[in-house]
């Protein structure tokens, strides 16, 4: 079990058990609606070490159940969240966060074509993914 990168793709180990987490479209209207936060916010909130415990599990259910959905891994197709809520509380919220970030980065930056293949750049590399935050707007008096 290993992780494609180029669709995505995150490898996380937690107490001993790896995981992919694989940010497909139905994966990320899935955590939309679950957290009532949009991919940006909780990508940014993931970049900012403020996601709860509770949206970090949903993250990351949703995520490996796309992997296995994908791969055909009924095990991780039928993950639930209060396993990996618990699985994320016993490594700790902060040992997490950092692969979280990573997946929704290439969530939100669209790295892959809805059908997981990689898209290109300008020269016909595959795209790299890295988030930043938005330009600081000055208030106006």
């Amino acid at each position: 079990m290993a992780a494609n990168p180029i669709r995505g793709e995150v490898d996380i180990t937690l107490d001993g058990q790896a995981f992919v987490l694989r940010p497909s479209f139905e994966a990320c209207v899935a955590m939309e609606q679950q957290t009532g936060r949009s991919l940006l916010e909780l990508a940014m909130a993931a970049d900012g070490s403020a996601l709860s415990l509770d949206h970090q599990a949903i993250i990351v259910t949703e995520c490996v159940k796309a992997w296995g959905k994908a791969t055909e891994n009924t095990a991780a197709r039928g993950v639930s969240k209060a396993r990996i809520g618990e699985l994320i509380h016993g490594v700790g919220v902060i040992a997490v966060l950092p692969r979280i970030a990573l997946v929704l980065s290439a969530a939100v930056t669209g790295g892959v074509h809805l059908d997981g293949s990689p898209k290109d750049d300008d020269e016909g590399e595959a795209m790299t993914t890295g988030m930043e935050p938005p330009p600081a707007v000055e208030p106006q008096a």
